[in-house]
């Protein structure tokens, strides 16, 4: 009879575990890496306005909780595709974006499934990217039938820990001044990786970083 060490089975189970998430945290990078490559080089880089999450405690830990104006969504905005489908719940849905012309992106359609090239191309739509998001309904005004709630998977943005303390001193009505727009690398999928956060610094729009670097050496 084979007797086992408990110290060794200990062991290995220690390093099983640690190449399990270095094999996780390599295929996180790299698939970060090949989004980041393939949004570039097929123009695939769209920008969303945004505002403060709570407006009691806006800042939370390491990240920036944000939310964003395309979460209520009017259906007068929607191509008459959208009403095809039927929004439930919670449901994963794909947003058709398009950007205006003040470089922002909002939704201007809603899709069960994701369409491929040729079907938009078809259709005379091929300007349009899809991101995936989910599809909620809007409670806060029961009244307004038209508004479609909408929640996306990329509203936590995580910063050094100096940078998060020094944007815990400000408050939400002064961040949402500073008109903050997010930048995402969106994949063929519908899928978001964040590019950047950025903030009006006088009349020069910078990244959130610029921003708490300038602010923490002023005295």
């Amino acid at each position: 009879m084979i007797k086992l060490d408990a110290k060794k089975i200990g062991l290995a189970s220690l390093a099983l575990a640690i190449f399990v998430q270095l094999v996780t945290a390599v295929s996180l990078l790299s698939y970060s890496y090949r989004t980041k490559v393939y949004a570039e080089k097929n123009g695939r880089i769209i920008k969303l306005a945004c505002k403060a999450y709570d407006p009691y405690s806006p800042f939370k830990g390491r990240y920036i909780r944000l939310s964003f104006e395309e979460e209520s969504i009017s259906s007068k905005n929607l191509d008459k595709e959208s009403f095809q489908n039927h929004t439930k719940h919670g449901e994963r849905y794909y947003f058709r974006m398009e950007e205006g012309a003040d470089s922002l992106w909002t939704v201007r359609g809603i899709r069960k499934e994701l369409p491929s090239e040729d079907s938009e191309q078809a259709s005379g739509k091929s300007k349009g990217i899809y991101i995936k998001g989910k599809t909620y309904p809007y409670m806060l005004y029961p009244s307004a039938t038209d508004i479609i709630s909408a929640s996306f998977p990329f509203s936590e943005y995580y910063m050094q820990e100096n940078y998060a303390q020094y944007m815990d001193t400000i408050q939400w009505e002064d961040f949402n001044a500073l008109k903050p727009i997010l930048s995402l690398y969106v994949d063929k999928k519908g899928q978001c990786i964040q590019k950047g956060l950025t903030v009006l610094n006088g009349t020069d729009r910078i990244s959130i970083e610029e921003y708490c670097r300038i602010k923490i050496k002023t005295p």
